[in-house]
């Protein structure tokens, strides 16, 4: 009876209280039902002796954002969410515009190219086209300033070798790999004209001391026909030694030293090759006499080699520029945060 008159009292407690706040019949069901579930007494007493975990906050770890490529470095959680997020490190690094100015710099080399090619060609055809007239008298004093102008012309010269004062121009191959010399001859023209360089040809190294070749040593007044030439173009290769004057070993034509030292003027006449090639080694080389030049123009033209290089390097160059701006973004990731542990 005790016990009714307890749960009586609490449901017209509970009923008023409800009735209070509007909610009646909700609050009464709730506590109706809590009553029909009753909460086992070991739960109270495990309750009653279990402390409750005090909470203890603990640091929560960020974790960190690696970036691949040029751009990785050591920056803070934020800076590299950031730094992911506007995509721009990653693509306008200074690697980036390096490769982007390559396309500019090699199309505007491949295009001076183009120009120069045209500019070579043009020179050629003029010189074969100068080589190709009738020889000329060379004049008594030559003009220096007007020298360019007469490049590969042919000429007609008179006087007397001297050969006492014979220069080596070599060791050089002549075109079929074996090496020799090409010979330097002073020439003193008739009716008191200016001395001047002949270049007379090539002989082999085995008569490179002119006792070796006693009937190419040519006596007496002589008359040919050659083209003129002011030098030729020196090589820039770093295995090419430098000229010994001193004692008289040349590695390259320097005309200017040369003809210093044979009191000439700094003129060269090449002697032309008149010769079948079948018949240059029993008709000079047996006979000891030299060989002279073929009627070419000796004027180097890698004009083509270098517009192909240069605009496969832009092409090259483009695509790899293609691809790097192309290429998505990084994914945009935000920091996470790690589970807290209670």
């Amino acid at each position: 009876m005790a016990s009714l008159a307890r749960t009586a009292g609490a449901v017209s407690r509970t009923q008023s209280t409800a009735l209070y706040s509007g909610h009646s019949r909700t609050v009464l069901a709730r506590h109706v039902s809590s009553m029909r579930t009753p909460t086992p007494i070991a739960n109270h007493i495990g309750l009653l002796r279990t402390p409750a975990t005090p909470y203890r906050p603990t640091a929560t770890a960020l974790p960190s954002l690696t970036l691949t490529g040029p751009t990785a470095a050591p920056y803070s959680t934020l800076h590299q969410a950031a730094y992911a997020q506007s995509g721009r490190g990653r693509r306008w690094t200074p690697m980036a515009i390096a490769l982007a100015m390559c396309p500019i710099i090699t199309f505007g080399l491949g295009t001076w190219q183009v120009q120069r090619l045209r500019w070579k060609t043009d020179l050629i055809e003029m010189l074969e086209d100068r080589m190709a007239l009738e020889a000329i008298p060379l004049p008594r004093k030559v003009n220096l300033d007007a020298l360019e102008d007469f490049e590969y012309r042919k000429v007609r010269v008179t006087g007397r070798f001297r050969h006492d004062q014979e220069m080596l121009l070599g060791p050089r191959t002549r075109g079929d790999g074996q090496p020799g010399y090409f010979l330097i001859t002073p020439l003193e023209r008739t009716g008191g004209a200016s001395k001047i360089l002949v270049r007379r040809g090539w002989v082999p190294r085995d008569k490179k001391d002119p006792a070796t070749r006693l009937e190419g040593l040519t006596e007496g007044e002589v008359t040919l026909e050659g083209l003129l030439r002011s030098g030729e173009q020196r090589s820039s290769s770093y295995f090419v030694p430098e000229n010994k004057p001193d004692k008289n070993e040349w590695y390259s034509l320097d005309v200017k030293t040369m003809a210093e030292l044979a009191g000439a003027q700094p003129v060269v006449v090449e002697t032309i090759l008149t010769t079948p090639d079948h018949m240059i080694k029993s008709e000079l080389i047996d006979k000891n006499l030299p060989v002279g030049r073929s009627p070419i123009v000796e004027v180097r033209n890698h004009h083509k080699e270098y517009i192909f290089t240069w605009y496969t390097l832009c092409a090259a160059t483009s695509v790899m520029l293609y691809m790097l701006v192309r290429r998505p973004p990084l994914p945009k990731k935000q920091p996470q945060m790690l589970p807290r542990h209670v």
